[in-house]
């Protein structure tokens, strides 16, 4: 087929999608279960044939309803069909690789027809499905067709999705976090009967082949991490523990359980993976779970509560060490936090050791103690040639000093200009994500009104709950509005500085207030800042093609 141009028109096909979720499967599981068990009970005459309507969602069996549909009407079955699948997603939300490839042909004017089983395999957000039904496929000339549903958009052209489609996409969604709670009660239920349902098992165990959720010593790992208590126990400290490893040439838990992955890649022992081994009270024979929480039903944020509420089961598993081993050896501190208490160095990330070549860790200051940079490698490999120590206000000094320097350099300002601006440039679309962020948080606690006023009218929480929540909202609606505005008012200044062509040397210097070393000051003009023994320093910056070698 040719067009007015001469040119030839792709002809248009239909899309067939199917999904199947993990919580599909897991729902299902437990119901087939619980079925069995009922037609147990009665005394049935059960057959795997008097199961099969229960399977109707599978990925086979949408695949063979939805051609058997094409086949028996004419003008879809003279189109070509092209298949989109998403097995093991979610339909609360889009980001699924199928549904994605489908809507990015859809943009590009590729599919004349969507086919799909039902409404909730599209998706059970019954706001995003009416969205792309009411508006979307009808802008782009796409027909939907929802077979179980009996739901087809050339029906309804010209006016929005009826009140039983409209109401069947909310019982979706509903449905959907219905089972998302019910899936999490089942892993809680089975949790409290001891079973260990989660991923990988701490290093010294693996997961029982003869009965299903339980953990047992696995000796070849737990000799070691009995070791590593024991020398613990005898005063040796993590870094120690780790440097006799890496002598001693002992695998590492990613060595030992990725034989293949550890050939392509360089490990070794560190003073952080002993000291996780050490503070792991599983090696108690404890098992804790409810460490955290999801923000709100079918989201995937995930809060971690205070420990004071997780749930500990004791005695769960057999313990490699005993308590009073564990209390001797533990560098567990509850006090302790791993959240940052204070301002990392403007240097943090660019400074390196030039004898090993690793990062180079900061030390605040401590009292009498001035801050300074180590190479925490060293004491693990013993390079001679590693920066110890070096005096972070000494440092600074020579950073600032080679920087005027740098920067009266008349030949360099042009492209000091270029940097700048090409900063500027990183800072607007910094400030555009954040707003798109906060603009996505706003959008969701919009939404979030809109299901509260939803539970109010259906009656599901009464008006005294519902004018707090809706108060509650309301206030961090008008927060978020303000935070979008001050963005909107710090781009406009950066754009302004950005489009200005008028800037100098001096107002760059100005601008940036180097008085001291500050954060944008390093990531301006600072790519990397190498240390050598002898208090050499090797400065690479993001300006000039040389690097700077100051002893």
């Amino acid at each position: 087929m040719a067009g007015k141009d001469g040119g030839k028109i792709e002809k248009k096909k239909n899309a067939i999608y199917l999904r199947l979720s993990i919580e599909d499967n897991a729902l299902r599981t437990k119901e087939k279960a619980l079925w069995l068990e009922e037609a147990k009970e009665k005394k049935d005459d059960f057959t795997k044939e008097s199961f099969v309507q229960n399977q109707s969602d599978s990925i086979e069996n949408q695949r063979k309803m939805l051609f058997e549909y094409i086949s028996k009407d004419m003008e879809l079955a003279e189109q070509e069909t092209e298949e989109f699948c998403d097995d093991g997603f979610s339909g609360v939300n889009m980001e699924r690789p199928g549904i994605k490839k489908l809507l990015k042909q859809v943009k590009q004017g590729k599919i004349d027809c969507i086919l799909v089983k039902d409404l909730s395999r599209f998706s059970r957000d019954y706001i995003e499905l009416g969205t792309y039904l009411n508006q979307i496929f009808p802008f782009m000339g796409v027909r939907f067709i929802a077979v179980n549903d009996h739901y087809d958009s050339r029906k309804h052209r010209g006016s929005t999705i009826g009140v039983d489609t409209a109401f069947q996409t909310l019982l979706y969604d509903l449905y959907s976090k219905d089972i998302s709670v019910k899936v999490k009660s089942a892993i809680k239920s089975k949790c409290e009967k001891g079973e260990y349902v989660f991923g990988q098992v701490p290093f010294g165990y693996e997961k029982s082949k003869e009965k299903k959720n339980t953990v047992i010593i696995k000796e070849s790992e737990a000799k070691i991490v009995r070791r590593i208590f024991s020398m613990a126990e005898d005063g040796m400290s993590s870094v120690q523990i780790a440097k006799k490893f890496y002598k001693e040439n002992i695998p590492t838990p990613s060595q030992m359980r990725f034989p293949k992955r550890a050939l392509k890649e360089h490990y070794f022992w560190s003073d952080q993976t002993i000291r996780k081994i050490l503070n792991n009270r599983f090696y108690l024979g404890e098992m804790a779970y409810g460490k955290t929480m999801r923000r709100f039903v079918g989201g995937k944020e995930k809060i971690l509560l205070p420990k004071k509420e997780w749930n500990i089961i004791a005695n769960h598993h057999k313990a490699l060490v005993s308590p009073e081993v564990f209390a001797r050896a533990s560098l567990f501190r509850q006090e302790q936090s791993t959240k940052r208490k204070y301002k990392k160095h403007p240097l943090t990330g660019k400074i390196y050791c030039g004898g090993c070549g690793y990062s180079i860790n900061y030390k605040r200051q401590k009292g009498k103690i001035l801050g300074y940079f180590w190479c925490r490698k060293h004491a693990l490999l013993q390079i001679s040639e590693c920066c110890t120590c070096f005096d972070a206000a000494v440092l600074e000094e020579i950073i600032l000093y080679e920087i005027d320097k740098e920067l009266t350099c008349q030949e360099d300002l042009i492209k000091l200009k270029e940097v700048l601006e090409k900063f500027q440039a990183e800072q607007l679309q910094k400030i555009k994500e954040k707003k798109k962020i906060y603009k996505k948080e706003y959008s969701k606690q919009k939404k979030e009104q809109m299901e509260l006023y939803k539970n109010y009218a259906l009656g599901r929480i009464g008006e005294a709950e519902y004018r707090n929540k809706s108060d509650n909202k309301e206030l961090q609606i008008q927060k978020l509005l303000c935070k979008i505005k001050e963005l909107e008012e710090k781009y406009r200044c950066t754009e302004e500085e950005y489009c200005s062509q008028k800037t100098t040397g001096k107002e760059i210097i100005k601008c940036l207030g180097l008085e001291q070393l500050t954060q944008q000051a390093a990531d301006i003009l600072i790519e990397k800042v190498t240390l050598y023994q002898g208090k050499k320093v090797e400065i690479q910056w993001k300006f000039g093609e040389a690097d700077k070698k100051i002893t």
